[in-house]
């Protein structure tokens, strides 16, 4: 190997090492994060998924070496769609909802690190809008679940990913998993939700 890239990269294993034995010596970060949510329902007749957003801010607890907990809660719009046609009516009906959301997971590594844990949400903002024509004629419509006499359920589920931190930057991925349907009663849509979100987040050190 010529002698300057052995250098470079000697310099470079160091500058990680470094930016790691940092990391793991912290013991508290303050993390605000935002990105982009997919959400599609776990329902068989959802064929579109909603791309909303997420904001999040919350703590980064280091426990033991390898090991911390992190606890934040956020804001992310969730939701699907799914065409359909009948008779004389076609269109697409896409159900909108937003969640305020709590997550506590586990978070194993260092730089880069594995997360897995549990979430609950519920609805800040529900929507329902029926883009449809009925022989040519348009009947679209957009009305609120409560408008329409639709409750939704606390959304419980399990949470799962892995993320990387470049100095205090971090960019992280998330998959969830609804464990409740969406909607309440006997007559209601089924499905629970199901989504995957990409966060990029500033984590700021509050104790080492």
């Amino acid at each position: 190997m010529r002698q300057p890239l052995a250098l470079v990269l000697c310099a470079f294993l160091l500058a990680v090492a470094a930016d790691d034995t940092q990391a793991q010596g912290r013991t508290t970060d303050f993390i605000l994060g935002a990105g982009a949510t997919m959400g599609l329902a776990t329902d068989e007749e959802a064929t579109e998924s909603r791309i909303g957003r997420n904001a999040a801010a919350g703590f980064s607890l280091r426990v033991i070496d390898m090991v911390g907990l992190r606890v934040e809660g956020g804001y992310i719009e969730k939701g699907a769609g799914s065409e359909f046609s009948e008779g004389g009516a076609a269109g697409q009906l896409n159900i909108e909802i937003d969640y305020l959301v709590l997550r506590g997971l586990l978070e194993i590594g260092g730089d880069f690190h594995f997360l897995a844990g549990a979430s609950v949400g519920r609805d800040m903002r529900c929507n329902v809008a029926i883009d449809v024509s009925v022989e040519g004629i348009d009947m679209s419509r957009e009305q609120s679940c409560a408008d329409m006499r639709v409750e939704t359920n606390t959304d419980y589920g399990i949470t799962a990913g892995a993320g990387v931190n470049v100095g205090l930057f971090g960019v992280t991925v998330l998959a969830t998993e609804g464990l409740t349907e969406i909607f309440a009663g006997d007559n209601a849509p089924t499905g629970r939700n199901r989504t995957i979100s990409l966060v990029g987040a500033f984590r700021i050190p509050l104790a080492g």
